[in-house]
């Protein structure tokens, strides 16, 4: 699966717009028109987009010729810059003048002096824009400067007059950020679907409908679509299977006249899709949409009582080009069966890892993936570098500096570097252990003369992915870590069992047993949810409540995440994108789940009393607005940080229920 981006430049001509256009639809062509494209443009980027750059999006001022300027190796004394720093979850660097006027209150701004980068924080800054400035100016020290450039925080005003001169006048208040990712309830009130055409000999566009939501018999396979939603400031462009080669070219040409003729703003986004690569967002136009290889004979498949999480299906290359995903799709460069090589971060050095134990990971550690493949008779590289939840600060800073030594001295400085952090690894590194499932210890090391002794009684949860490899993540050995979603791997002195939950797939259950095997454990007994022998709960110490209602199967409702804040001065609800996990609950905000089945409206212990409030208006708003035509008295649970149900904890997996006590 693929997405294939354009990025305007807010300063860039027309020409250049214009060529980048011609250049995707090549690309779009040399990958059998497979590729989703998106146009984004410079300060109004999809969270699909942003999402791609972590810790921020970096702007740089002018042109590309601006770049070509030469710069001796780790000498950074002429570097100098100011960098406003703005966002929550999806952050923005724009370079601007190093002068008192570029400076506000309301903001974050990093120093850039070189060897020495300084964050200063406006005085009425949000607590989590200020935790943002630090990553940025730590991502540049260790990505920008090899980890040789100081980190410092600077005060007072006065500080900044070493670098800005004499204060003139007083620094701005500052705005508050615009909304861009607010709901509310107008959001489809303006969308229109259009034919285009060329069956007349020329292209033609014509209004199929201007009420949401559509059916999907309205779309012809022959010919190419699009919605325009005004208010969203959004264009989606579907091309038919079967249509001409005429009408698939033109389309995003003509969704870009649209913008002009919808009279939408000049910075709208616009998704152009084939037939079967449809984007969820483009499906919950229709509220009667059927994938080609949707299951049948179920029942209601929108049933009240069922959890909404991802559905569990066997894999299958073809799916990469008809299932979509709301997360940023990770690539899969291969199938895994290249060389492997992983290293320990310990301490300033590394340590080979014996490949007996590659697979494994303790939380308390980082490790170094190195990964070499051969496609097309060429070598190439790919470096994970992964980053365990209790890892100590030291190494988390270490880790970045020996993937870049590890790049030159192993790849000549040609490998793909990937950050990785623990619980959210992308399909393609739980690919590469020769089929075993990736292991995930709860905490402790595995160095030498440091390893953590095991607990007799040990519990991991197993989790598959798109491609069935595994996740498998040690959890507290209690009952109501179970999840009928899942499989789960109980092992004590006297035997194992493999459990399987309702919703378990059968690569979750041959898993477990792998797992076993990989664990060094008895051949476990195999226990269906239900049929459980009453010392299998003896050894969870007693029977309680746990996630205990697996879905049906349906591949166009995923659950969704959305961050709620009234940081900016207006409530603003933006989606977190990629996979998530407990991680992503920020405890500063609101958060919103959608289980399609119910939203949830989590509660962080510091959000404000406005933030609570605005939240269930938002929840409200959110269902009204939805598309597909959504229940409105789908249930909104509230709930607060510290009192999750069961319900809401079964959908992230390995629930750390310490997280916030430490």
């Amino acid at each position: 699966a693929y997405d294939l981006h354009m990025w305007i430049g807010s300063k860039s001509s027309q020409d250049e717009y214009g060529s980048c256009a011609f250049h995707a639809v090549k690309l779009d062509d040399e990958y059998g028109g497979v590729p989703v494209q998106h146009r984004e443009t410079e300060g109004y980027e999809s969270s699909l987009f942003m999402g791609y750059f972590k810790p921020a999006i970096k702007y740089q001022e002018g042109g590309v010729a601006s770049g070509f300027n030469h710069v001796e190796i780790n000498d950074y004394s002429s570097v100098k810059r100011l960098l406003w720093v703005r966002g929550r979850r999806h952050v923005r660097a724009n370079v601007v003048p190093l002068a008192w006027s570029s400076l506000n209150k309301s903001d974050c701004f990093v120093l850039d002096m070189g060897n020495t980068i300084y964050t200063w924080n406006g005085p009425k800054c949000n607590r989590f824009e200020a935790l943002q400035a630090t990553v940025v100016a730590n991502d540049v020290r260790s990505n920008e400067r090899a980890g040789k450039a100081k980190v410092k925080k600077l005060n007072t005003t006065k500080q900044l007059e070493e670098f800005l001169g004499p204060m003139v006048g007083s620094i701005a208040e500052g705005e508050p950020e615009p909304s861009r990712g607010s709901h509310n309830a107008k959001s489809i009130s303006s969308c229109k679907l259009f034919k285009v055409s060329d069956d007349s000999g020329t292209m033609v566009t014509t209004l199929v409908s201007d009420k949401t939501p559509f059916k999907q018999s309205m779309l012809d396979g022959g010919n190419v679509y699009i919605i325009s939603n005004k208010d969203a400031a959004q264009i989606f462009v579907w091309k038919g299977k079967s249509a001409s080669k005429e009408e698939r070219q033109e389309a995003m040409k003509n969704a870009s006249e649209f913008i002009k003729q919808e009279g939408l703003p000049s910075h709208a986004n616009i998704t152009v899709m084939s037939q079967f690569s449809e984007t969820p967002l483009f499906k919950m136009m229709f509220d009667d949409w059927q994938a080609i290889n949707a299951q049948k004979g179920l029942g209601e498949i929108w049933s009240m009582n069922k959890i909404a999480k991802v559905a569990k299906v066997d894999f299958d290359a073809s799916t990469l080009h008809i299932r979509p995903d709301l997360a940023a799709k990770h690539q899969l460069p291969d199938n895994g069966s290249g060389e492997v090589k992983i290293w320990r971060v310990e301490g300033s050095d590394k340590a080979l890892v014996p490949k007996s134990t590659h697979g494994q990971f303790y939380g308390g550690d980082c490790y170094i993936v190195l990964y070499s493949y051969q496609p097309r008779g060429r070598q190439e590289y790919i470096i994970y570098y992964w980053i365990g939840s209790k890892a100590t600060a030291d190494e988390v800073t270490a880790l970045p500096i020996l993937t870049i030594k590890t790049d030159e001295e192993e790849c000549a400085g040609a490998a793909t570097q990937v950050r990785v952090m623990q619980n959210k690894e992308p399909p393609h590194m739980m690919m590469l252990f020769g089929g075993k499932p990736m292991i995930i210890y709860e905490g402790g090391t595995s160095r030498s003369g440091g390893q953590t002794e095991a607990a007799s009684t040990r519990l991991f949860h197993v989790r598959s992915g798109f491609t069935e490899r595994c996740r498998a993540i040690e959890v507290e050995a209690k009952c109501s870590s179970l999840n009928s979603n899942d499989s789960f791997l109980l092992i004590t002195p006297t035997g194992s069992y493999a459990w399987a939950g309702l919703g378990a797939s059968d690569a979750e259950k041959r898993e477990c047993r792998e797992l076993a095997r990989s664990l060094g454990a008895a051949t476990p007994k195999d226990v269906d949810e239900g049929s459980e022998p009453d010392e299998f709960f003896d050894i969870l110490g007693g029977k309680m409540d746990y996630p205990n209602q697996p879905r049906t199967e349906n591949d166009l409702v995923p659950p969704r995440l959305f961050e709620g804040s009234d940081a900016s001065g207006n409530f603003v609800v933006e989606e977190v994108v990629g996979e998530w996990s407990q991680d992503d609950l920020n405890t500063d905000n609101v958060m919103m789940l959608d289980a399609w089945s119910g939203v949830y409206l989590w509660m962080g212990q510091d959000s404000s009393a406005n933030e609570q409030e605005k939240s269930q208006q938002a929840a409200e708003d959110y269902l009204n607005s939805d598309p597909s035509s959504r229940d409105s008295s789908t249930p909104v649970y509230k709930i607060q940080q510290g009192n999750e149900p069961m319900s809401f904890k079964g959908f992230f997996q390995g629930w750390d229920h310490q997280l916030w006590a430490n």
